[in-house]
């Protein structure tokens, strides 16, 4: 019998990562957006509201965009729960970035109410998302981990274990996105540099990514900017402006001085403040463009 798996999350990530377990399981997805453009077709059923997909599996991929919309959807299926007296367990695998002190909170109370939790942030982007090659870092108890395994190896290639410590798998993921918001600033910067020394953007491309500078971010969002393909988003630069955030916390946390985050998350803010949440997160570089930031 096919296995039934509920995506809630629909949007670049999420709809890559249902066309791609679809191919095996049946897949139910519930996205805040009843309107969106993923339609049911064969092993994917769109369903309307958190009561429905919580009624069809038992077992729930969440990627959404932040902490808010994972608390409205654990709280709802908690009543739920509650409500209809359902005791058997349900597996909740949390693919969103979030901030580690918010899911050891909601682990605990997941826990009270017979959820099994796997902290499960991913990286790879879309593009690796339908082809299940993603990076998980996850951080769950090991026997939940273990039974879940198979899915967790078809949703990413890259599986990294780092124990039964809740929070530390999303821990990891945001020093990972704090590199990586750097690493677009950086991008932008340098891509500025050559456009008014007036060197070939193209050629300069080329040899950044044979040369020290490389760096994969730069390979992806420099070309993104080089080629003006901030306009339709891949990955929302609002998103940056939150794992930087998240980055920032901890930074705070532990009293430390990180001035390239603090740079890199300014940049962020700065952008969002001027109408740039929507735009691909290589938009950054229209801060720099308009000579909105000294």
């Amino acid at each position: 019998m096919q296995k039934k798996i509920g995506i809630l999350g629909l949007g670049s990530m999420g709809t890559a990562i249902a066309l791609n377990l679809k191919k095996k399981y049946k897949i139910f997805g519930y996205d805040i957006n009843k309107y969106n453009n993923m339609k049911s077709s064969k092993n994917f059923i769109f369903v309307k509201s958190l009561k429905e997909i919580f009624l069809k599996t038992n077992i729930f991929i969440i990627i959404v965009l932040n902490e808010n919309q994972c608390q409205k959807i654990f709280d709802t299926f908690i009543e739920i729960k509650k409500k209809l007296k359902i005791c058997e367990n349900h597996t909740i695998i949390n693919c969103t970035t979030v901030s580690p002190k918010w899911v050891k909170k909601i682990y605990s109370k997941l826990k009270k109410n017979n959820f099994e939790y796997i902290d499960c942030p991913v990286s790879g982007g879309p593009k690796k998302a339908i082809n299940g090659k993603l990076s998980l870092i996850i951080s769950s108890k090991e026997s939940v981990y273990k039974k879940n395994l198979a899915l967790l190896k078809d949703l990413g290639n890259n599986i990294y274990n780092l124990g039964n410590k809740i929070g530390t798998g999303s821990t990891v993921k945001i020093i990972n996105n704090c590199l990586a918001g750097i690493q677009i600033v950086s991008a932008a910067e340098a891509i500025m540099l050559a456009k008014k020394e007036k060197i070939n953007l193209k050629k300069i491309f080329k040899i950044i990514n044979n040369s020290s500078g490389q760096s994969w971010m730069f390979a992806d969002r420099g070309k993104r900017m080089i080629e003006k393909k901030y306009f339709k988003p891949l990955s929302r630069l609002s998103i940056f402006k939150k794992d930087m955030k998240l980055a920032d916390q901890l930074r705070k946390k532990h009293f430390i001085n990180l001035p390239l985050t603090k740079v890199a998350l300014k940049m962020y803010e700065k952008g969002c403040e001027q109408g740039l949440e929507n735009f691909d997160d290589s938009g950054v570089i229209r801060l720099l463009e308009k000579k909105v930031v000294n």
